[in-house]
């Protein structure tokens, strides 16, 4: 099965081992900042997940875990206008220290959105973490407390992240061939 989606990539952008080694770096950061609070890790689903499950199996404290569901992308490979949030949150978060957790950041416009939506309940402090970072196509002023990797504007798919919610399951970050986008 592996080998079937593997014929669909053009390039590797961000290897096995370059996504491991970043994970370890983005941990001990979390581990200094957050090792005396009491966290509550929010994650945007479903793109974080992959990288929200590495990153907290690194980090040696009691954290609390909760979700916000966000469709910016659905089918298409550009974000829609709009960002709609798909749940909200479960946990009580009043007074407390958060961090959101996403896969990529790029206009920014699901992560602002998922942040006013977190800061209606009142944390005492909030920060975000994202693996990936396209500033060149950024249309809201806001860049992420903890960063991974700067990417350029290709589309990537792999380790969370998707096309038509498929090639998640990658355990590397890649672009896809452009007869992959009009097969689906």
């Amino acid at each position: 099965m592996m080998e079937e989606i593997r014929k669909d990539i053009d390039k590797i952008i961000v290897s096995t081992e370059d996504i491991t080694k970043k994970v370890g770096e983005i941990s001990q950061k979390l581990i200094a900042d957050y090792k005396e609070k009491d966290v509550t890790i929010v994650a945007i689903l479903n793109g974080s997940l992959v990288f929200l499950s590495d990153l907290i199996r690194q980090m040696p404290f009691s954290m609390r875990l909760d979700t916000i569901g966000a469709d910016t992308y659905g089918s298409q490979t550009f974000p829609r206008a709009e960002t709609r949030l798909l749940n909200s949150l479960k946990l009580d978060i009043q007074d407390r220290d958060v961090l959101i957790i996403d896969d990529i950041i790029d206009t920014g416009k699901t992560l602002k959105k998922v942040i006013e939506d977190v800061n209606r309940y009142k944390p005492r402090s909030l920060k975000t973490c994202v693996l990936l970072n396209r500033s060149r196509r950024r249309q809201v002023e806001l860049e992420p407390d903890y960063c991974g990797f700067q990417i350029g504007d290709e589309f990537v798919v792999g380790y969370g992240l998707d096309f038509n919610n498929r090639y998640r399951n990658l355990p590397y970050i890649a672009t896809l061939k452009a007869e992959c986008y009009s097969k689906r």
